[in-house]
């Protein structure tokens, strides 16, 4: 069942930052059964001057929201015109972020049901390219007073839903926007009020079933959207079903972004063994695979277990594996990309040549009959993106996090890709920080290579000497 009362809302701000920047204006058209109901539209002092770009593009100036109303005068008549209504804007989780920043601030929630009229439009026309409201009112020769300006932008939005819904088949319409509800299926011990207050930030869910168990840990940047999407009308893996049938009760942790989400999701399945988290669950041995120097100057590789990894001992492994199977895969496979002897990687035990030779594929080296600095160079290429990457800091550093909406902050110690605590405070002294736990961990450490050389926004890292941190403060693992 689509939602028949609908509230297609712009605002326009003094930037886009939520923590920092205010709303200026905004416009609301009501409609219910598809007619329009009511509209609303309204200036704002937002009580900071407004930046020379955004009375550029909106036309709205310091002089006219002089005299306006500041949010909180109007926020009651916001809340009430949009109670038991859906939040339709485009790019929805600005106009909607942006509010709820602004209600936040006052003491109060915001968090109707809402949904975005961007996927909208790429659920129903994946053929074009963009999807922005300026395309849309070309694509559809949508003609409106003036743009950006927020009651303007409103009536464009709805005029777009109604001439996609009037365009489309019910059938397709309906899956569409299906899709983008993500409406969710509720489980029966969960009530509906659990799921509506959700926090939309950063962090880790857990899932229990009967008797405390922990059924699933996950994270994500917004907490309530990947929630529901596990509960999702249109489950079809066995695992979500599976979840959603034994799941009695949910906790939320937040965090002040991706990285401290991603370290406590880690830590938490090692810790608490969840039933259905498989692929992170603590595995007390991994299978090491160690490079040595033979009496022959060649470079050999020999699997061991291991269950305790010191970071000063990186530089002599060449890599680490959940399973003896899954290591030898892997050197079957450079084996056979780099031309490697198989006996030399300890695939194979023989006196004699390696079996690969015999194929063709090894050029001798079982045999003395390539040149060690030869055979050796094809080695050191084939492990370079298996082998653990120097630690690229002269000591220890803080990573930063902050959250703009929710004004979360955190700070992370890492050493030699070991993560050593965590504070939401600047701690520094003169503890000496060898008494710290300095225990490598294969997932942490993909996390901290990801997140320093791959994260699409620089990172805010500070480098300390090793003296000057206080570990003591710092919760560590």
């Amino acid at each position: 069942m689509l939602p028949t009362k609908l509230a297609f809302v712009d605002i326009e701000t003094t930037g886009g930052r939520f923590s920092w920047d205010r709303v200026i204006e905004i416009g609301i058209v009501l409609t219910e059964d598809g007619e329009t109901s009511q509209t609303y539209s309204t200036l704002i002092n937002p009580q900071t001057s407004i930046p020379p770009e955004i009375e550029k593009m909106t036309g709205i100036s310091n002089h006219d929201v002089e005299a306006a109303p500041t949010f909180r005068e109007v926020a009651g008549d916001i809340l009430t015109l949009l109670k038991d209504y859906t939040f339709v804007a485009h790019n929805v989780r600005f106009d909607y972020g942006f509010l709820k920043a602004e209600f936040a601030r006052l003491g109060a929630t915001f968090c109707p049901k809402h949904f975005c009229t961007v996927r909208l439009s790429r659920a129903l026309y994946p053929q074009y390219r963009r999807h922005n409201l300026d395309s849309l009112l070309e694509r559809f020769s949508i003609k409106i007073e003036s743009r950006h300006r927020a009651l303007s932008d409103a009536v464009a939005i709805q005029t777009f839903y109604r001439l996609a819904k009037k365009q489309t088949s019910p059938e397709n319409f309906t899956t569409a926007m299906q899709l983008v509800l993500k409406k969710p299926y509720l489980p029966i011990k969960l009530k509906q009020s659990v799921l509506d207050t959700l926090p939309e930030s950063p962090g880790v869910y857990l899932f229990y079933g009967s008797d405390g168990a922990i059924l699933y840990i996950g994270k994500s940047v917004n907490l309530k959207e990947r929630i529901l999407s596990h509960f999702a009308g249109d489950i079809h893996s066995p695992l979500e079903m599976k979840i959603a049938q034994q799941i009695e009760s949910l906790e939320t942790i937040e965090t002040a972004g991706e990285l401290g989400a991603l370290l406590l999701e880690s830590q938490l399945i090692k810790n608490k063994l969840p039933i259905y988290n498989k692929m992170l669950r603590n595995k007390q041995e991994l299978v090491a695979i160690k490079a040595t120097t033979d009496q022959h100057g060649y470079l050999r590789a020999s699997l061991q277990a291991t269950t305790t990894i010191k970071p000063d001992n990186l530089e002599s492994f060449l890599g680490f594996f959940k399973s003896r199977r899954q290591a030898k895969d892997y050197l079957t496979t450079l084996a056979k990309d780099y031309q490697l002897c198989e006996k030399l990687l300890d695939l194979e035990k023989t006196t004699a040549s390696c079996f690969a030779y015999r194929l063709n594929r090894c050029k001798g080296a079982c045999l003395k009959k390539e040149l060690p600095l030869a055979y050796n160079i094809r080695f050191v290429e084939a492990f370079s993106k298996s082998k653990i990457k120097p630690w690229p800091y002269n000591g220890p550093i803080i990573i930063e996090e902050n959250n703009e909406q929710t004004g979360k902050r955190e700070l992370f110690l890492i050493d030699k890709w070991c993560y050593l605590g965590n504070s939401k405070e600047d701690v520094f002294g003169s503890q000496d920080s060898t008494s710290l736990p300095y225990n490598f961990d294969l997932d942490t450490y993909k996390i901290l290579l990801r997140y320093i050389f791959l994260h699409k926004k620089q990172p805010r890292i500070k480098t300390l000497n090793y003296k000057d941190t206080t570990p003591t403060q710092y919760e560590t693992l």
